[in-house]
Order: structure tokens, then C-alpha cells, then sequence
């Protein structure tokens, strides 16, 4: 029998979709490049928190239509159904349906406008290990290195979808930025 949406999928997914935060979960080359950018950029002084590597497919699911519906992008009775995962978005009330996702995006700390513009996708590079959600801050001017050894001087920007030295610094690594939203890095860039 379906589970309506809400906080109880939140506590479902953190037993049965678990998401990773550990580099080590990532695939090569992605997690060889990954790692070396990283350690530049803590070489640098920078500070990195890891909130996502690994994510099931499951995990996927439920964070791109409770992100379309919580932000009223779609309608609940237009979510897909996935075996396996007996949801019904659809409370046969908008507004309760709509609370029911808000409950789902805000326990599973997803990322909303202005942070991210874009659902998590369902087809994600982390159900494959070759992408990685991460929040990277510094104070004033950071000299860090890329993969040749050059150094770049990349100021601090609040938003880091907008700071490109800092998205430069990464390709070289083969880590690239998706401009629309500001953890994720992939191999990609998608």
C-alpha cells in the first residue's frame, strides 16, 4: 500500500537509499580527480564539506519529483511511479501534496532556487559515481594550483555557480562545474 509523501520518505531513504558522502565511493578516473582537486584546494586553505558522492537510484527518484512538485513546477498526479518505492505523491489535495514535498525537500536539505534552478535529475552522474555535491569557502583571495602546477588567484564569491576561476581550476582537474547548481561537480559537468 503507498506511503503518502511527506517525512516518512526521508527517514525511508536514509535506511534503504542511503546517500554517501565518501570521495572514496566515487569511480575512476572521477574519484582520482575529485581527490586532487580537493587536496589543492585544501593546500590552498580553502575548508570543503561533502554532502553527497554515491546516490541511489531510489534516493534520485525521490529528490527530482519532490523538488518539481514542492516547487509547484508540476502537479502531483504528474510524478511517475518507481517500483520499489510505493509513494503516492498525489494526496488528492494540491496544497496537502505540495506540503508533502516541502517536508521531503526540506529533510533532505535539497538545494532550491536561488541555489539551484534545475530538479535533481533522475539520470544523475552520482548513481554512477562520477559526481560530487560540495561546499567550498575561503576568506579573500585563494592561490591555488591546477592539475599542471600553474597557480591561479581565485577570489571568495558567494555564489560559486558565478566564479568561473574557480570552475577553470576544476576542469583542469577534470571536475566540472553545473552552473545551475552551486554543490555539484561532475565529470560532465552535468
Amino acid at each position: 500500500m503507498a506511503v503518502k509523501s511527506g517525512s516518512y520518505w526521508v527517514t525511508w531513504a536514509n535506511t534503504h537509499a542511503k546517500n554517501s558522502t565518501d570521495v572514496e565511493d566515487l569511480r575512476d578516473p572521477f574519484k582520482t580527480n575529485a581527490k586532487a582537486f580537493i587536496e589543492a584546494l585544501e593546500d590552498a586553505g580553502a575548508s570543503i564539506a561533502i554532502s553527497t558522492t554515491f546516490r541511489s537510484e531510489d534516493r534520485a527518484y525521490l529528490f527530482h519529483w519532490c523538488w518539481l512538485i514542492g516547487l509547484g513546477k508540476i502537479k502531483p498526479s504528474e510524478a511517475k511511479k518507481k517500483h520499489g518505492v510505493d509513494i503516492e505523491w498525489d494526496h488528492g489535495d494540491d496544497k496537502a501534496s505540495v506540503a508533502g514535498a516541502k517536508e521531503m525537500i526540506k529533510g533532505f536539505g535539497l538545494a532550491v532556487p536561488p541555489n539551484s534552478e534545475v530538479a535533481p535529475s533522475l539520470y544523475t552522474n552520482h548513481k554512477n559515481g562520477d559526481a560530487i555535491d560540495m561546499a567550498i569557502t575561503w576568506e579573500g583571495d585563494l592561490h591555488v594550483l591546477d592539475k599542471k602546477g600553474t597557480e591561479h588567484v581565485v577570489p571568495f564569491m558567494k555564489k560559486v555557480n558565478l566564479n568561473k576561476k574557480l570552475h577553470r581550476v576544476g576542469a583542469s582537474y577534470g571536475v566540472k562545474k553545473l552552473t545551475s547548481d552551486a554543490p555539484h561537480w561532475s565529470a560532465t559537468g552535468h
